[in-house]
């Protein structure tokens, strides 16, 4: 009697774990969560000055960011960029350095450069895409020549 007791509970064992087994097979793996569109941040020159519109930006750390400039300009000579830089002490140093990088549209070797858009011709939309780096104040500039004395804001960046 004890041998047939244990015999039954052993295959009631062997079936439920077999159901179970079976369930979890049939279970579709969880869908992996699509990364979120990038936020974007519009930035333009004005007109045909020496400015930008924006003068300050904020996001949040981690940010992915599509930053998206548009050239208001009409007056040749006045393409621009926006360079990113981790410090304002480096304006001047890019901006002077950026003279000697035609080849380059303007963007010079310099470890302060964190990204940058392409040089936008007057009329021109051009863009880039990045993540925002950690928590602090950031600055950029357009480098097209002479241009980094006036075009000049501030990217905070907070937790």
């Amino acid at each position: 009697m004890k041998r047939i007791s244990l015999l039954s509970t052993l295959t009631l064992l062997v079936v439920s774990l077999s159901a179970l087994l079976s369930a979890q097979a049939q279970t579709p793996a969880p869908k992996p969560v699509p990364p979120k569109a990038p936020v974007e941040i519009v930035i333009q020159s004005v007109g045909n000055e020496l400015k930008f519109a924006q003068v300050e930006v904020t996001m949040k750390t981690g940010t992915a960011v599509r930053l998206v400039f548009e050239n208001k300009a009409t007056a040749a000579g006045m393409s621009h960029n926006v360079v990113f830089l981790s410090d304002e002490e480096a304006i001047d140093r890019v901006g002077l350095a950026a003279i000697s990088a035609a080849e380059n549209d303007y963007i010079p070797e310099d470890d302060a450069i964190l990204f940058h858009t392409p040089l936008a011709a007057p009329g021109e939309t051009v863009e880039v895409t990045f993540t925002a780096p950690g928590p602090g104040t950031y600055y950029y500039t357009c480098t097209f020549p002479g241009h980094y004395v006036l075009m000049r804001g501030v990217l905070n960046v907070t937790d």
